[in-house]
Order: C-alpha cells, then sequence, then structure tokens
C-alpha cells in the first residue's frame, strides 16, 4: 500500500479511527514543542555565555539609576537562570508527553506506517521550525551588533613569499590561522570505541585484574583465553551504562556530521582550497619562527636553506644506512645488564627503553622578522630511540638544579622587581642574551659535571656505576639521527636537538658558569644579575662600560658569547621577556605587557570549530597576565583596552571580555578560600573524546558523573580532541618510510585463497613481516636444497657402489655390538661422494612458528609475499593499538585469525556493527574462539 506524504490525519483517520489521530496529533504537538523549546534553550544559554541579557528581562525600577548598579545586573543574571531552570522542566515534561504519546501510536498502526508518519511529523516540524531558528539566530546577531562586534579576517598575517599569487579566497581561507578547527566531516567509530575501551580498563584496572587472574589459573593449570572478559558485577553495570552513553553518543555524532555536511557551504569551500594548496608541490605553508601567522615560500628555497644548515660537516653527517634498531638494541641491552645487576627499577626499564622507535624528523621554521627570511631548524624528536631515556633522567638531574639566581617565570620577575628597593632604580637596566646556547653548551664538560653533582656532592649517590651513568647521559645526549628530504643524517656535536634533557642540561651548566664567575661581578659593577634560561636581566652601575663588561663575560669560557641590549636612554624602558620595564630613578620600577614587533594580534578565532572553553582561555590568560604584570591602574586601563582591540578583530563579543574582566578581578580582590586537605587519591584517568560541538561536552559530563557515582576516588580529567584543522593539511616533517613504522594494525592477504588475517605490532612493520614469513622462506630454501638433483640426466656409471672388503666372518663381540665393516674406497670415488653432499645449516632447522599464517602456509602450501601485508591504521598508545586490532579481528572476522584476539574489548565485546553490509558465507561459517558473553566473577 502506498503511503500518502499528505493529509496523513485523513489517512489515520480512515484506516484506524479517531483515537489513533488523536494520538497522532498530540504526539505532532509535544514534539514540535519540544523542538521549539530547545531553541528557546539555545537562545537563552548563548545569553549566558556572552553576558548578554535579552529583552525580556530588562524591566523599570522607580529610580533609573538602579538600571547601573551592579545590584540591578545581578538581579538580571539570576532571572536569566531561573529562566533556564524553567524550560529545561518544561523540555523533560514534553519529551516525556512526546514518549507517552509515541508508545500510544505504536500500539496502533503497524511500524512501516510508524516509519513513515514520524519522517513526516519530523519533516513538517522542520519547516515550522525554520523560521524560528533564523530569528533566533537574528537576534544572536542583533545582539551582537549592539555589542559593536568588528570581526573581519586579517589578511597581514599570511606572508607569501612564495612564486605562487594566491586568490582573495585563499588568503582569506589561510587568515583564519593553522589552528583554526573545521567542522569534522566524518565521525571515526573506531576511535570513540577504542578510547572508551581504554578508560573503562583504566578506570576499572581490569586489565591488571585480568592478568591476575590468568596467572592464579596457570598455577592450578587451569587456562583462560586472552580475549575472554572477566567481570564483577559492579564491572558489567558500569560496562552496560558506558555502552547505552556511548551509544547515544555515537548516533547523535553521525546525525551532526549529516546535518552539517549539508548546510556548512564555507566549511567545503574551506577544504577544496586546502587541497588545491596541498596539491602545490611548489611551495611550502609554515608557521613563522616568531609570533602566529602564516608563511608560503618556495619549496626550493626552504630545502635549499635547510640544505644550507646541514652541509655544516662540523656538527652533521649523512648517513648511508638507518642505525635506528642498531642503537635500539644496544640501549636495550645496557638497560637488560642495569637491570639485572640491580642497578635500575624495572620501571626505570620500561620508561627508558624503546620499542618501534622511530628516526627524528628535521624542519625548519622561517625567521620572518630577520633579513632573507632564515630557517630555524627544529626537531620533532618524540619516538626515537633515546627519548625515553632522557624523560627517565630528568628527575634524576632535576636534583641539581639550584634556584637562587634563576627566574621562573614573567610573574615572578614583576614580583621580585617590584619588590626591591627604590634605591636600587638607580642603576642602568642592561639585558645579555646568551647565542645559540643549546647548539654551543659543551656536552663533555656538562656531562663531568653532573657526575660530579650526583657522585662527589653532598646528596646520595645513584647505584648505579659512575661509569654505567655516564653512558646512559652519552646515550641520551648524543647520537641523535634524523631524517629530512628522504635522507639520514647524524648530529656529530652538541646536546641533541629535540632533546628532553637539552634545557636542563644547558641549566646545569649555566649555573655551573654562575657558581665560578658570579663573585667576580661586583667588581664590574654589576648589583643585580637574574636570568631566564639564556636571558639574563641586569642592574649595573650607570658609570660602567656595557659593552666591557659583555667582552668580559663572554671571555670566561670559549663556548659562551654574549650579546646585551642597554634600556632606551631617553625613556629608560627595557623590555625583557614579556614585560615592558621603565625605570625611574628613586622612585622604583613600573612594569607593563610587552609585545615583540612580530606580535599579529592573532588568536583562537571566536568562530574556530573548538571547544568554547579554549576560546575563553585565550582572552582570560591575556587579562590574568595583565592583572599580574601591570604595576598601575593606568597602565592595567590602556592594556586592558588593546586586549578589547585584539578580541573584537578576531570576533569575539566584548560583552564576553567584559565578563572575563570582572571575574578575574573579583577573584583578585576576594579573601582567597581556605586550603582544602588533598584528596585520598592522585589517580588522574584521562578521558578523550572527539568534539563534535555541545554533544560532545554533554557525552563527556554524563560519562565522568557515572564513573564518580561508581569510582568516586578516580579523577576524570576530559580532553576535546579537535580532529580537523586548518594546519592539517601542511605538514614539514618528512613521513616515515612504511616498513620503518611501528604501532600498526596490518592485514595479510593470501594470494592463492583470499584469507585473511589482521595483526598487531609495536615494533618495526617489516620485523614483524619478516617472522611471519621467516618459517615459510626456511622451510622453502630446505625444499629447494634437498630437492635439488644431482645432474638432468641419471648415469648409471655415476652411482656409486663401494666395494666391501670382508675378511673373516663377521661377529658379534661380547657387548653385542657388530664390529665395524672396512669400507675400502678409492679417490675417484670419495671426490664423486662428496660431490653428491650438501651441507645443511642447523639454523634453517628451527621449530615452527606458531603464527597463523605460518600455519597456514604448512596446511595449504599458499606462499606470501610482502606485498600481501597492508596497514590498516597507526597507534602509538600500547593498549590502544590491542583494542583496535581486537576491534578490527571483531569486525571484520577475518579466517586466519580464527576469532583470537589480544585483549577482550569490555564495553564492544562484538566490535563495530555493520549497518547494511552483510559478511560472506566465508565469514559466518568462522568459529569464534570466545563467547562475547561475560565470565562475572565475585
Amino acid at each position: 500500500m502506498t503511503l500518502p506524504n499528505t493529509n496523513i490525519a485523513g489517512y489515520l483517520n480512515y484506516n484506524y479511527g479517531q483515537s489513533t489521530v488523536q494520538n497522532y496529533d498530540d504526539t505532532k504537538k509535544a514534539h514540535e514543542r519540544f523542538q521549539s523549546l530547545l531553541l528557546d534553550l539555545q537562545f537563552l544559554k548563548s545569553c549566558r555565555s556572552k553576558d548578554i541579557i535579552p529583552k525580556f528581562l530588562i524591566f523599570k525600577t522607580a529610580n533609573n539609576n538602579l538600571s547601573s548598579s551592579s545590584v540591578y545586573k545581578d538581579c538580571q543574571r539570576r532571572l536569566l537562570n531561573v529562566e533556564i531552570n524553567s524550560k529545561y522542566r518544561e523540555l523533560n515534561f514534553y519529551k516525556n508527553n512526546y514518549m507517552f504519546f509515541l508508545d500510544e501510536l505504536k500500539k496502533t498502526i503497524p511500524e512501516n506506517v510508524l516509519q513513515h508518519v514520524s519522517e513526516y511529523m519530523k519533516n513538517r516540524s522542520d519547516a515550522v521550525l525554520f523560521a524560528k531558528e533564523k530569528n533566533v539566530k537574528e537576534k544572536m546577531e542583533a545582539f551582537e551588533i549592539y555589542d559593536d562586534k568588528i570581526y573581519r579576517v586579517d589578511r597581514n598575517i599570511v606572508k607569501n613569499l612564495s612564486s605562487r599569487i594566491l586568490t582573495d579566497e585563499e588568503i582569506d581561507c589561510l587568515a583564519h590561522g593553522l589552528d583554526f578547527g573545521l567542522i569534522p566531516k566524518n565521525v571515526d567509530d573506531m576511535d570513540i570505541i577504542s578510547n572508551i575501551e581504554n578508560f573503562f580498563s583504566r578506570v576499572t584496572d581490569i586489565f591488571e585484574n585480568h592478568k591476575k587472574i590468568a596467572s592464579e589459573l596457570k598455577d592450578n593449570d587451569k587456562f583462560i583465553a586472552a580475549d575472554v572478559r572477566v567481570l564483577n558485577t559492579k564491572e558489567l553495570s558500569l560496562a552496560s551504562s558506558l555502552r547505552s552513553i556511548t551509544d547515544s553518543f555515537r548516533s547523535q555524532a553521525h546525525q551532526f556530521e549529516k546535518k552539517q555536511n549539508r548546510i556548512t557551504i564555507e566549511q567545503q569551500n574551506y577544504r577544496n582550497i586546502l587541497t588545491n594548496l596541498r596539491k602545490d608541490k611548489l611551495i611550502t605553508i609554515a608557521r613563522p619562527d616568531k609570533g602566529r601567522g602564516i608563511v608560503i615560500l618556495n619549496k626550493a628555497d626552504y630545502l635549499s636553506k635547510i640544505h644550507t644548515i646541514l652541509n655544516d660537516s662540523s656538527k652533521f653527517q649523512c648517513l648511508t644506512e638507518d642505525p635506528t634498531i642498531s642503537r635500539e638494541t644496544k640501549l636495550r641491552n645496557l638497560l637488560n645488564r642495569l637491570f639485572n645487576d640491580g642497578h635500575i627499577s624495572e620501571a626505570f626499564r620500561n620508561r627508558a627503553r624503546s620499542t618501534g622507535s622511530l628516526p627524528g624528523r628535521l624542519y625548519g621554521l622561517p625567521k620572518t622578522h630577520k633579513k632573507d627570511v632564515p630557517l630555524r631548524p627544529v626537531l620533532s624528536a618524540i619516538g626515537t630511540f633515546n627519548y625515553g631515556l632522557a624523560k627517565s633522567l630528568t628527575p634524576i638531574l632535576s636534583t641539581i638544579i639550584k634556584k637562587h639566581n634563576t627566574i621562573r617565570d614573567s610573574f615572578s620577575f614583576v614580583k621580585e622587581l617590584l619588590a626591591l628597593p627604590k634605591s636600587m632604580s638607580k642603576y642602568k637596566m642592561v639585558s645579555f642574551d646568551i647565542a645559540s646556547l643549546y647548539t654551543n653548551v659543551p656536552l663533555n664538560e656538562t656531562i663531568d659535571i653532573i657526575l660530579e653533582h650526583l657522585y662527589d656532592g653532598d646528596i646520595t649517590p645513584p647505584v648505579m656505576d659512575r661509569k654505567d651513568m655516564k653512558k646512559l647521559l652519552i646515550l641520551a645526549t648524543q647520537n641523535s639521527h634524523f631524517l629530512f628530504d628522504g635522507k639520514l643524517y647524524d648530529q656529530i656535536d652538541g646536546v641533541s636537538m629535540g632533546s628532553p634533557l637539552a634545557p636542563l642540561l644547558a641549566e646545569i651548566f649555566l649555573q655551573n658558569f654562575e657558581k665560578k664567575y658570579l663573585s667576580s661581578l661586583e667588581t664590574m659593577g654589576i648589583f643585580y644579575w637574574k636570568r631566564f634560561v639564556d636571558d639574563t636581566f641586569v642592574l649595573i652601575d650607570s658609570t660602567s662600560s656595557v659593552k666591557d663588561i659583555c667582552n668580559t663575560l663572554s671571555q670566561f669560557h670559549k663556548s659562551i658569547k654574549f650579546t646585551c641590549e642597554e634600556e632606551d636612554r631617553y625613556t629608560n624602558k627595557l623590555p625583557f621577556l614579556d614585560v615592558l620595564v621603565q625605570r625611574k630613578p628613586d622612585e622604583g620600577f613600573h612594569t607593563r605587557i610587552y609585545r615583540k614587533p612580530t606580535f599579529t594580534g592573532h588568536i583562537t578565532k571566536w568562530d574556530s570549530f573548538v571547544p568554547k572553553n579554549y576560546k575563553y582561555s585565550a582572552l582570560s590568560t591575556m587579562v590574568y597576565r595583565a592583572i599580574k604584570i601591570c604595576s598601575s591602574y593606568d597602565l592595567l586601563h590602556r592594556e586592558l583596552n588593546s586586549i578589547r582591540s585584539i578580541a573584537r578583530r578576531n570576533g569575539y563579543p566584548s560583552s564576553l571580555l567584559n565578563s572575563i574582566i570582572r571575574r578575574q578581578l573579583d577573584l583578585l580582590y576576594t579573601a582567597p578560600k581556605p586550603i582544602l586537605p588533598p584528596p585520598l587519591t592522585n589517580d588522574t584517568v584521562v578521558f578523550r573524546v572527539p568534539y563534535f560541538g555541545p554533544l560532545s561536552q554533554i557525552y563527556a559530563k554524563r560519562i565522568t558523573s557515572t564513573i564518580n557515582r561508581n569510582y568516586p576516588l578516580k579523577q576524570i580529567r576530559v580532553i576535546l580532541d579537535v580532529t580537523e584543522r586548518i594546519g592539517n593539511s601542511f605538514t614539514l616533517k618528512d613521513p616515515i618510510p612504511e616498513n620503518m613504522q611501528s604501532g600498526v594494525v596490518y592485514e595479510a592477504t593470501c594470494p592463492d585463497c583470499n584469507m585473511k588475517y589482521i595483526g598487531k605490532t609495536y615494533r618495526h612493520y617489516k620485523t614483524r613481516i619478516h617472522e611471519h614469513l621467516n618459517d615459510q622462506k626456511n622451510d622453502l630454501c630446505l625444499k629447494k636444497i634437498i630437492t635439488k638433483p644431482i645432474s638432468k640426466k641419471k648415469n648409471k656409471k655415476s652411482i656409486l657402489k663401494p666395494i666391501i672388503e670382508q675378511k673373516g666372518p663377521v661377529t658379534r663381540s661380547q657387548t653385542g655390538k657388530s664390529p665395524k665393516i672396512p669400507v675400502k674406497m678409492s679417490e675417484e670415488d670419495i671426490d664423486k661422494l662428496l660431490q653428491q653432499t650438501r651441507i645443511i645449516d642447523k639454523q634453517l632447522i628451527k621449530k615452527k612458528n606458531e603464527s597463523a599464517i605460518s600455519k597456514h602456509y604448512f596446511t595449504t602450501g599458499h606462499i606470501f609475499h610482502n606485498s600481501d601485508f597492508k596497514i590498516k591504521l597507526k597507534e602509538r598508545h600500547k593498549y590502544k593499538l590491542l583494542i583496535k586490532e581486537s576491534i578490527k579481528i571483531r569486525t571484520n572476522r577475518p579466517q586466519l585469525n580464527k576469532g583470537i584476539r589480544s585483549t577482550p574489548l569490555y564495553i564492544y565485546p562484538e566490535g563495530i556493527q555493520q549497518k547494511n553490509k552483510q559478511l560472506n558465507h566465508n565469514n559466518q561459517d568462522i568459529p569464534i574462539s570466545s563467547s562475547t558473553q561475560p565470565i562475572v566473577r565475585n
């Protein structure tokens, strides 16, 4: 029967009666009212977040002066909150009514008719509510216009130094900044499910409990499969709740995806522009070295400038082979020896050793503020073989650091400076800077300083020998190889670029430098010395020569060269860090915010698709810095006006900024809250959620509240991941060769029968493939050797017939053994026998691997090749890699896995359900080794 698209009420009345029509009308009205209330709430909550008062809350008072008082404003805000709460109650009422009438409707009409009616109601309500949605949007825009919102992209932040002529549309797109968030085009179910599975495991410690239970069963000669769920009642209930909440979020995310893909034409234009720019191989797009912006360079110029740096043979060496695996093995062997000797803990070894490490990757950032725009080389060292070692050594070396003459940050600098006696303002201000500190730190000397502090100082020396500590320090700071433009290089001088130890080693060296020479500073006319890394703020006698002092400092050590900047001779001003200091002799110092000439005024755009707390933080951070650094109300007022200008240029409503200023000032002048006792636990669990707007925040809040009810001592930290940004379209780093990638889930397909196998590896991809193919290669090699023919033609004369000469009867000795039979052979016969002999390497005869691919080969004789392996996804987090492999196996059901997985799935034991896709017949017959039903433990 064809269902009508109009006059639904008449159709229902004719076929199902008047009572059904009444239920239909009630359902329709409840649905439309529910959707209308959602729009009302959206408007009211937007007003509250921007601190805008709607017109219906502007009321008259007998005294007109009251309307400008803080009490009046506070009353309006309270009434706004009351209205929002009232709307929520009304929303829940109509939601319940809608669900009730819909259930009544289900009882009287068939499912196909109900589905058609539901779609009709939705389409009709969308058409009716479109006008209201437009009205709400116009109201908000009117508020923003009234709020004096000025927003347009600043094309000046885009510096085009390439030969390509950019269109206005391309410039406008790039002017939003590389961090500008785009509305996600796709929903990654794999990412959502692996996040919630990993989160559940961290909250409940279920993975460790599973291993403990498996170990106990093994001691009792029992066995439990690695992918069987073992849950107690509490964990099972929590898993069910998280599943329900996550399913709802996934459904809403897919609806959001469909809706946004229909209406966001501007975003689609951005994507088209970025795709065209990415395809242009003649240009390179990067962020500048200082400030925020975008720089477009010719690719040839970019490569030439980096190669000029790498051609310095005293600092870099081109490599012909990749040393990643050999250096990783060397470090692992050293750590294993130290652990076996009891010199390091198991935790230290696990943190320091690397598996599947990668070469570093070098790129350059253009220094747009300098002539000819040179590049500053930057090395991304995360994932390199010695990165974990450097991180592990940091707590040990931090004990050496003293804080006598150092500055923690700009706030502590201002606090100390303003606390100085006014008489100190008679001295002249100078800042000293150390040229290229990190590349000039003498590494061997610094390592000796560290060893002297650790083993000859007052602190308790480490358990390991001095020589072993030196080996670890050398491994952590030297032998740093990296990839650039498809070639491998080794840094052969100085501290490894990108090493986490680089700032620490520089600080240790400089503190030793100050310890040796600081006592002579006063004789040079220096009365105040405070340093932040390589920048030093100094007060000197006005009669002293700054250049002479700078030259003297540079002569103390051959590796350290100082440069200097004096205060302005007319205004007595000097910038230091992000503070502009003005000296007024005998009156003291004044401080305010200092912005370098490279500052573009670009911050996170208001219309960037990122969480609102990111945008709030962009302004609140500037306001907080202004309050803490500006030393007078006049300077603070000027700075707040500058922040207002920056906020308007980036699209922020000034009402939001005013509310942030008011709150920050309230915090400043409000009595501090009493210090609460520390929490009973510091176990913080991170929960990552892809950002799809408010629905992601609601999802995170529901998950957090569910965990708090079941595990109140767990601290939950939510991270909303912005999955798509403009900068994602451009990368300066070299891609890692496929065979050297690690942390991957791969799929192998048999070229003969098309059966598949899914696996994972933390190690290098080529190492795992070699292990899979090793058995078949050895077996094929053996067969080739054993079955190799002696000659093409069978020659009877060539068959050896040794002549056995028997002298006397052959008898058994008293031991029961037959005596040796002497064999007499000619030299020609012996030569022929040796020619027929084949020496078989014992290494070829190994125990067969338990790999599913090896079993398949030995069962069927089907041969796999390297080209039959494909990487399906990447994941550097080890446990999430296990989860993603298990999801892939559960979802795709590869025949060669036979359902066996690396880890159980607690929230989604069946994997990702395939919608509108039917598995092939072969997959349906695959036996699954473990049921999705959990084992419930007490």
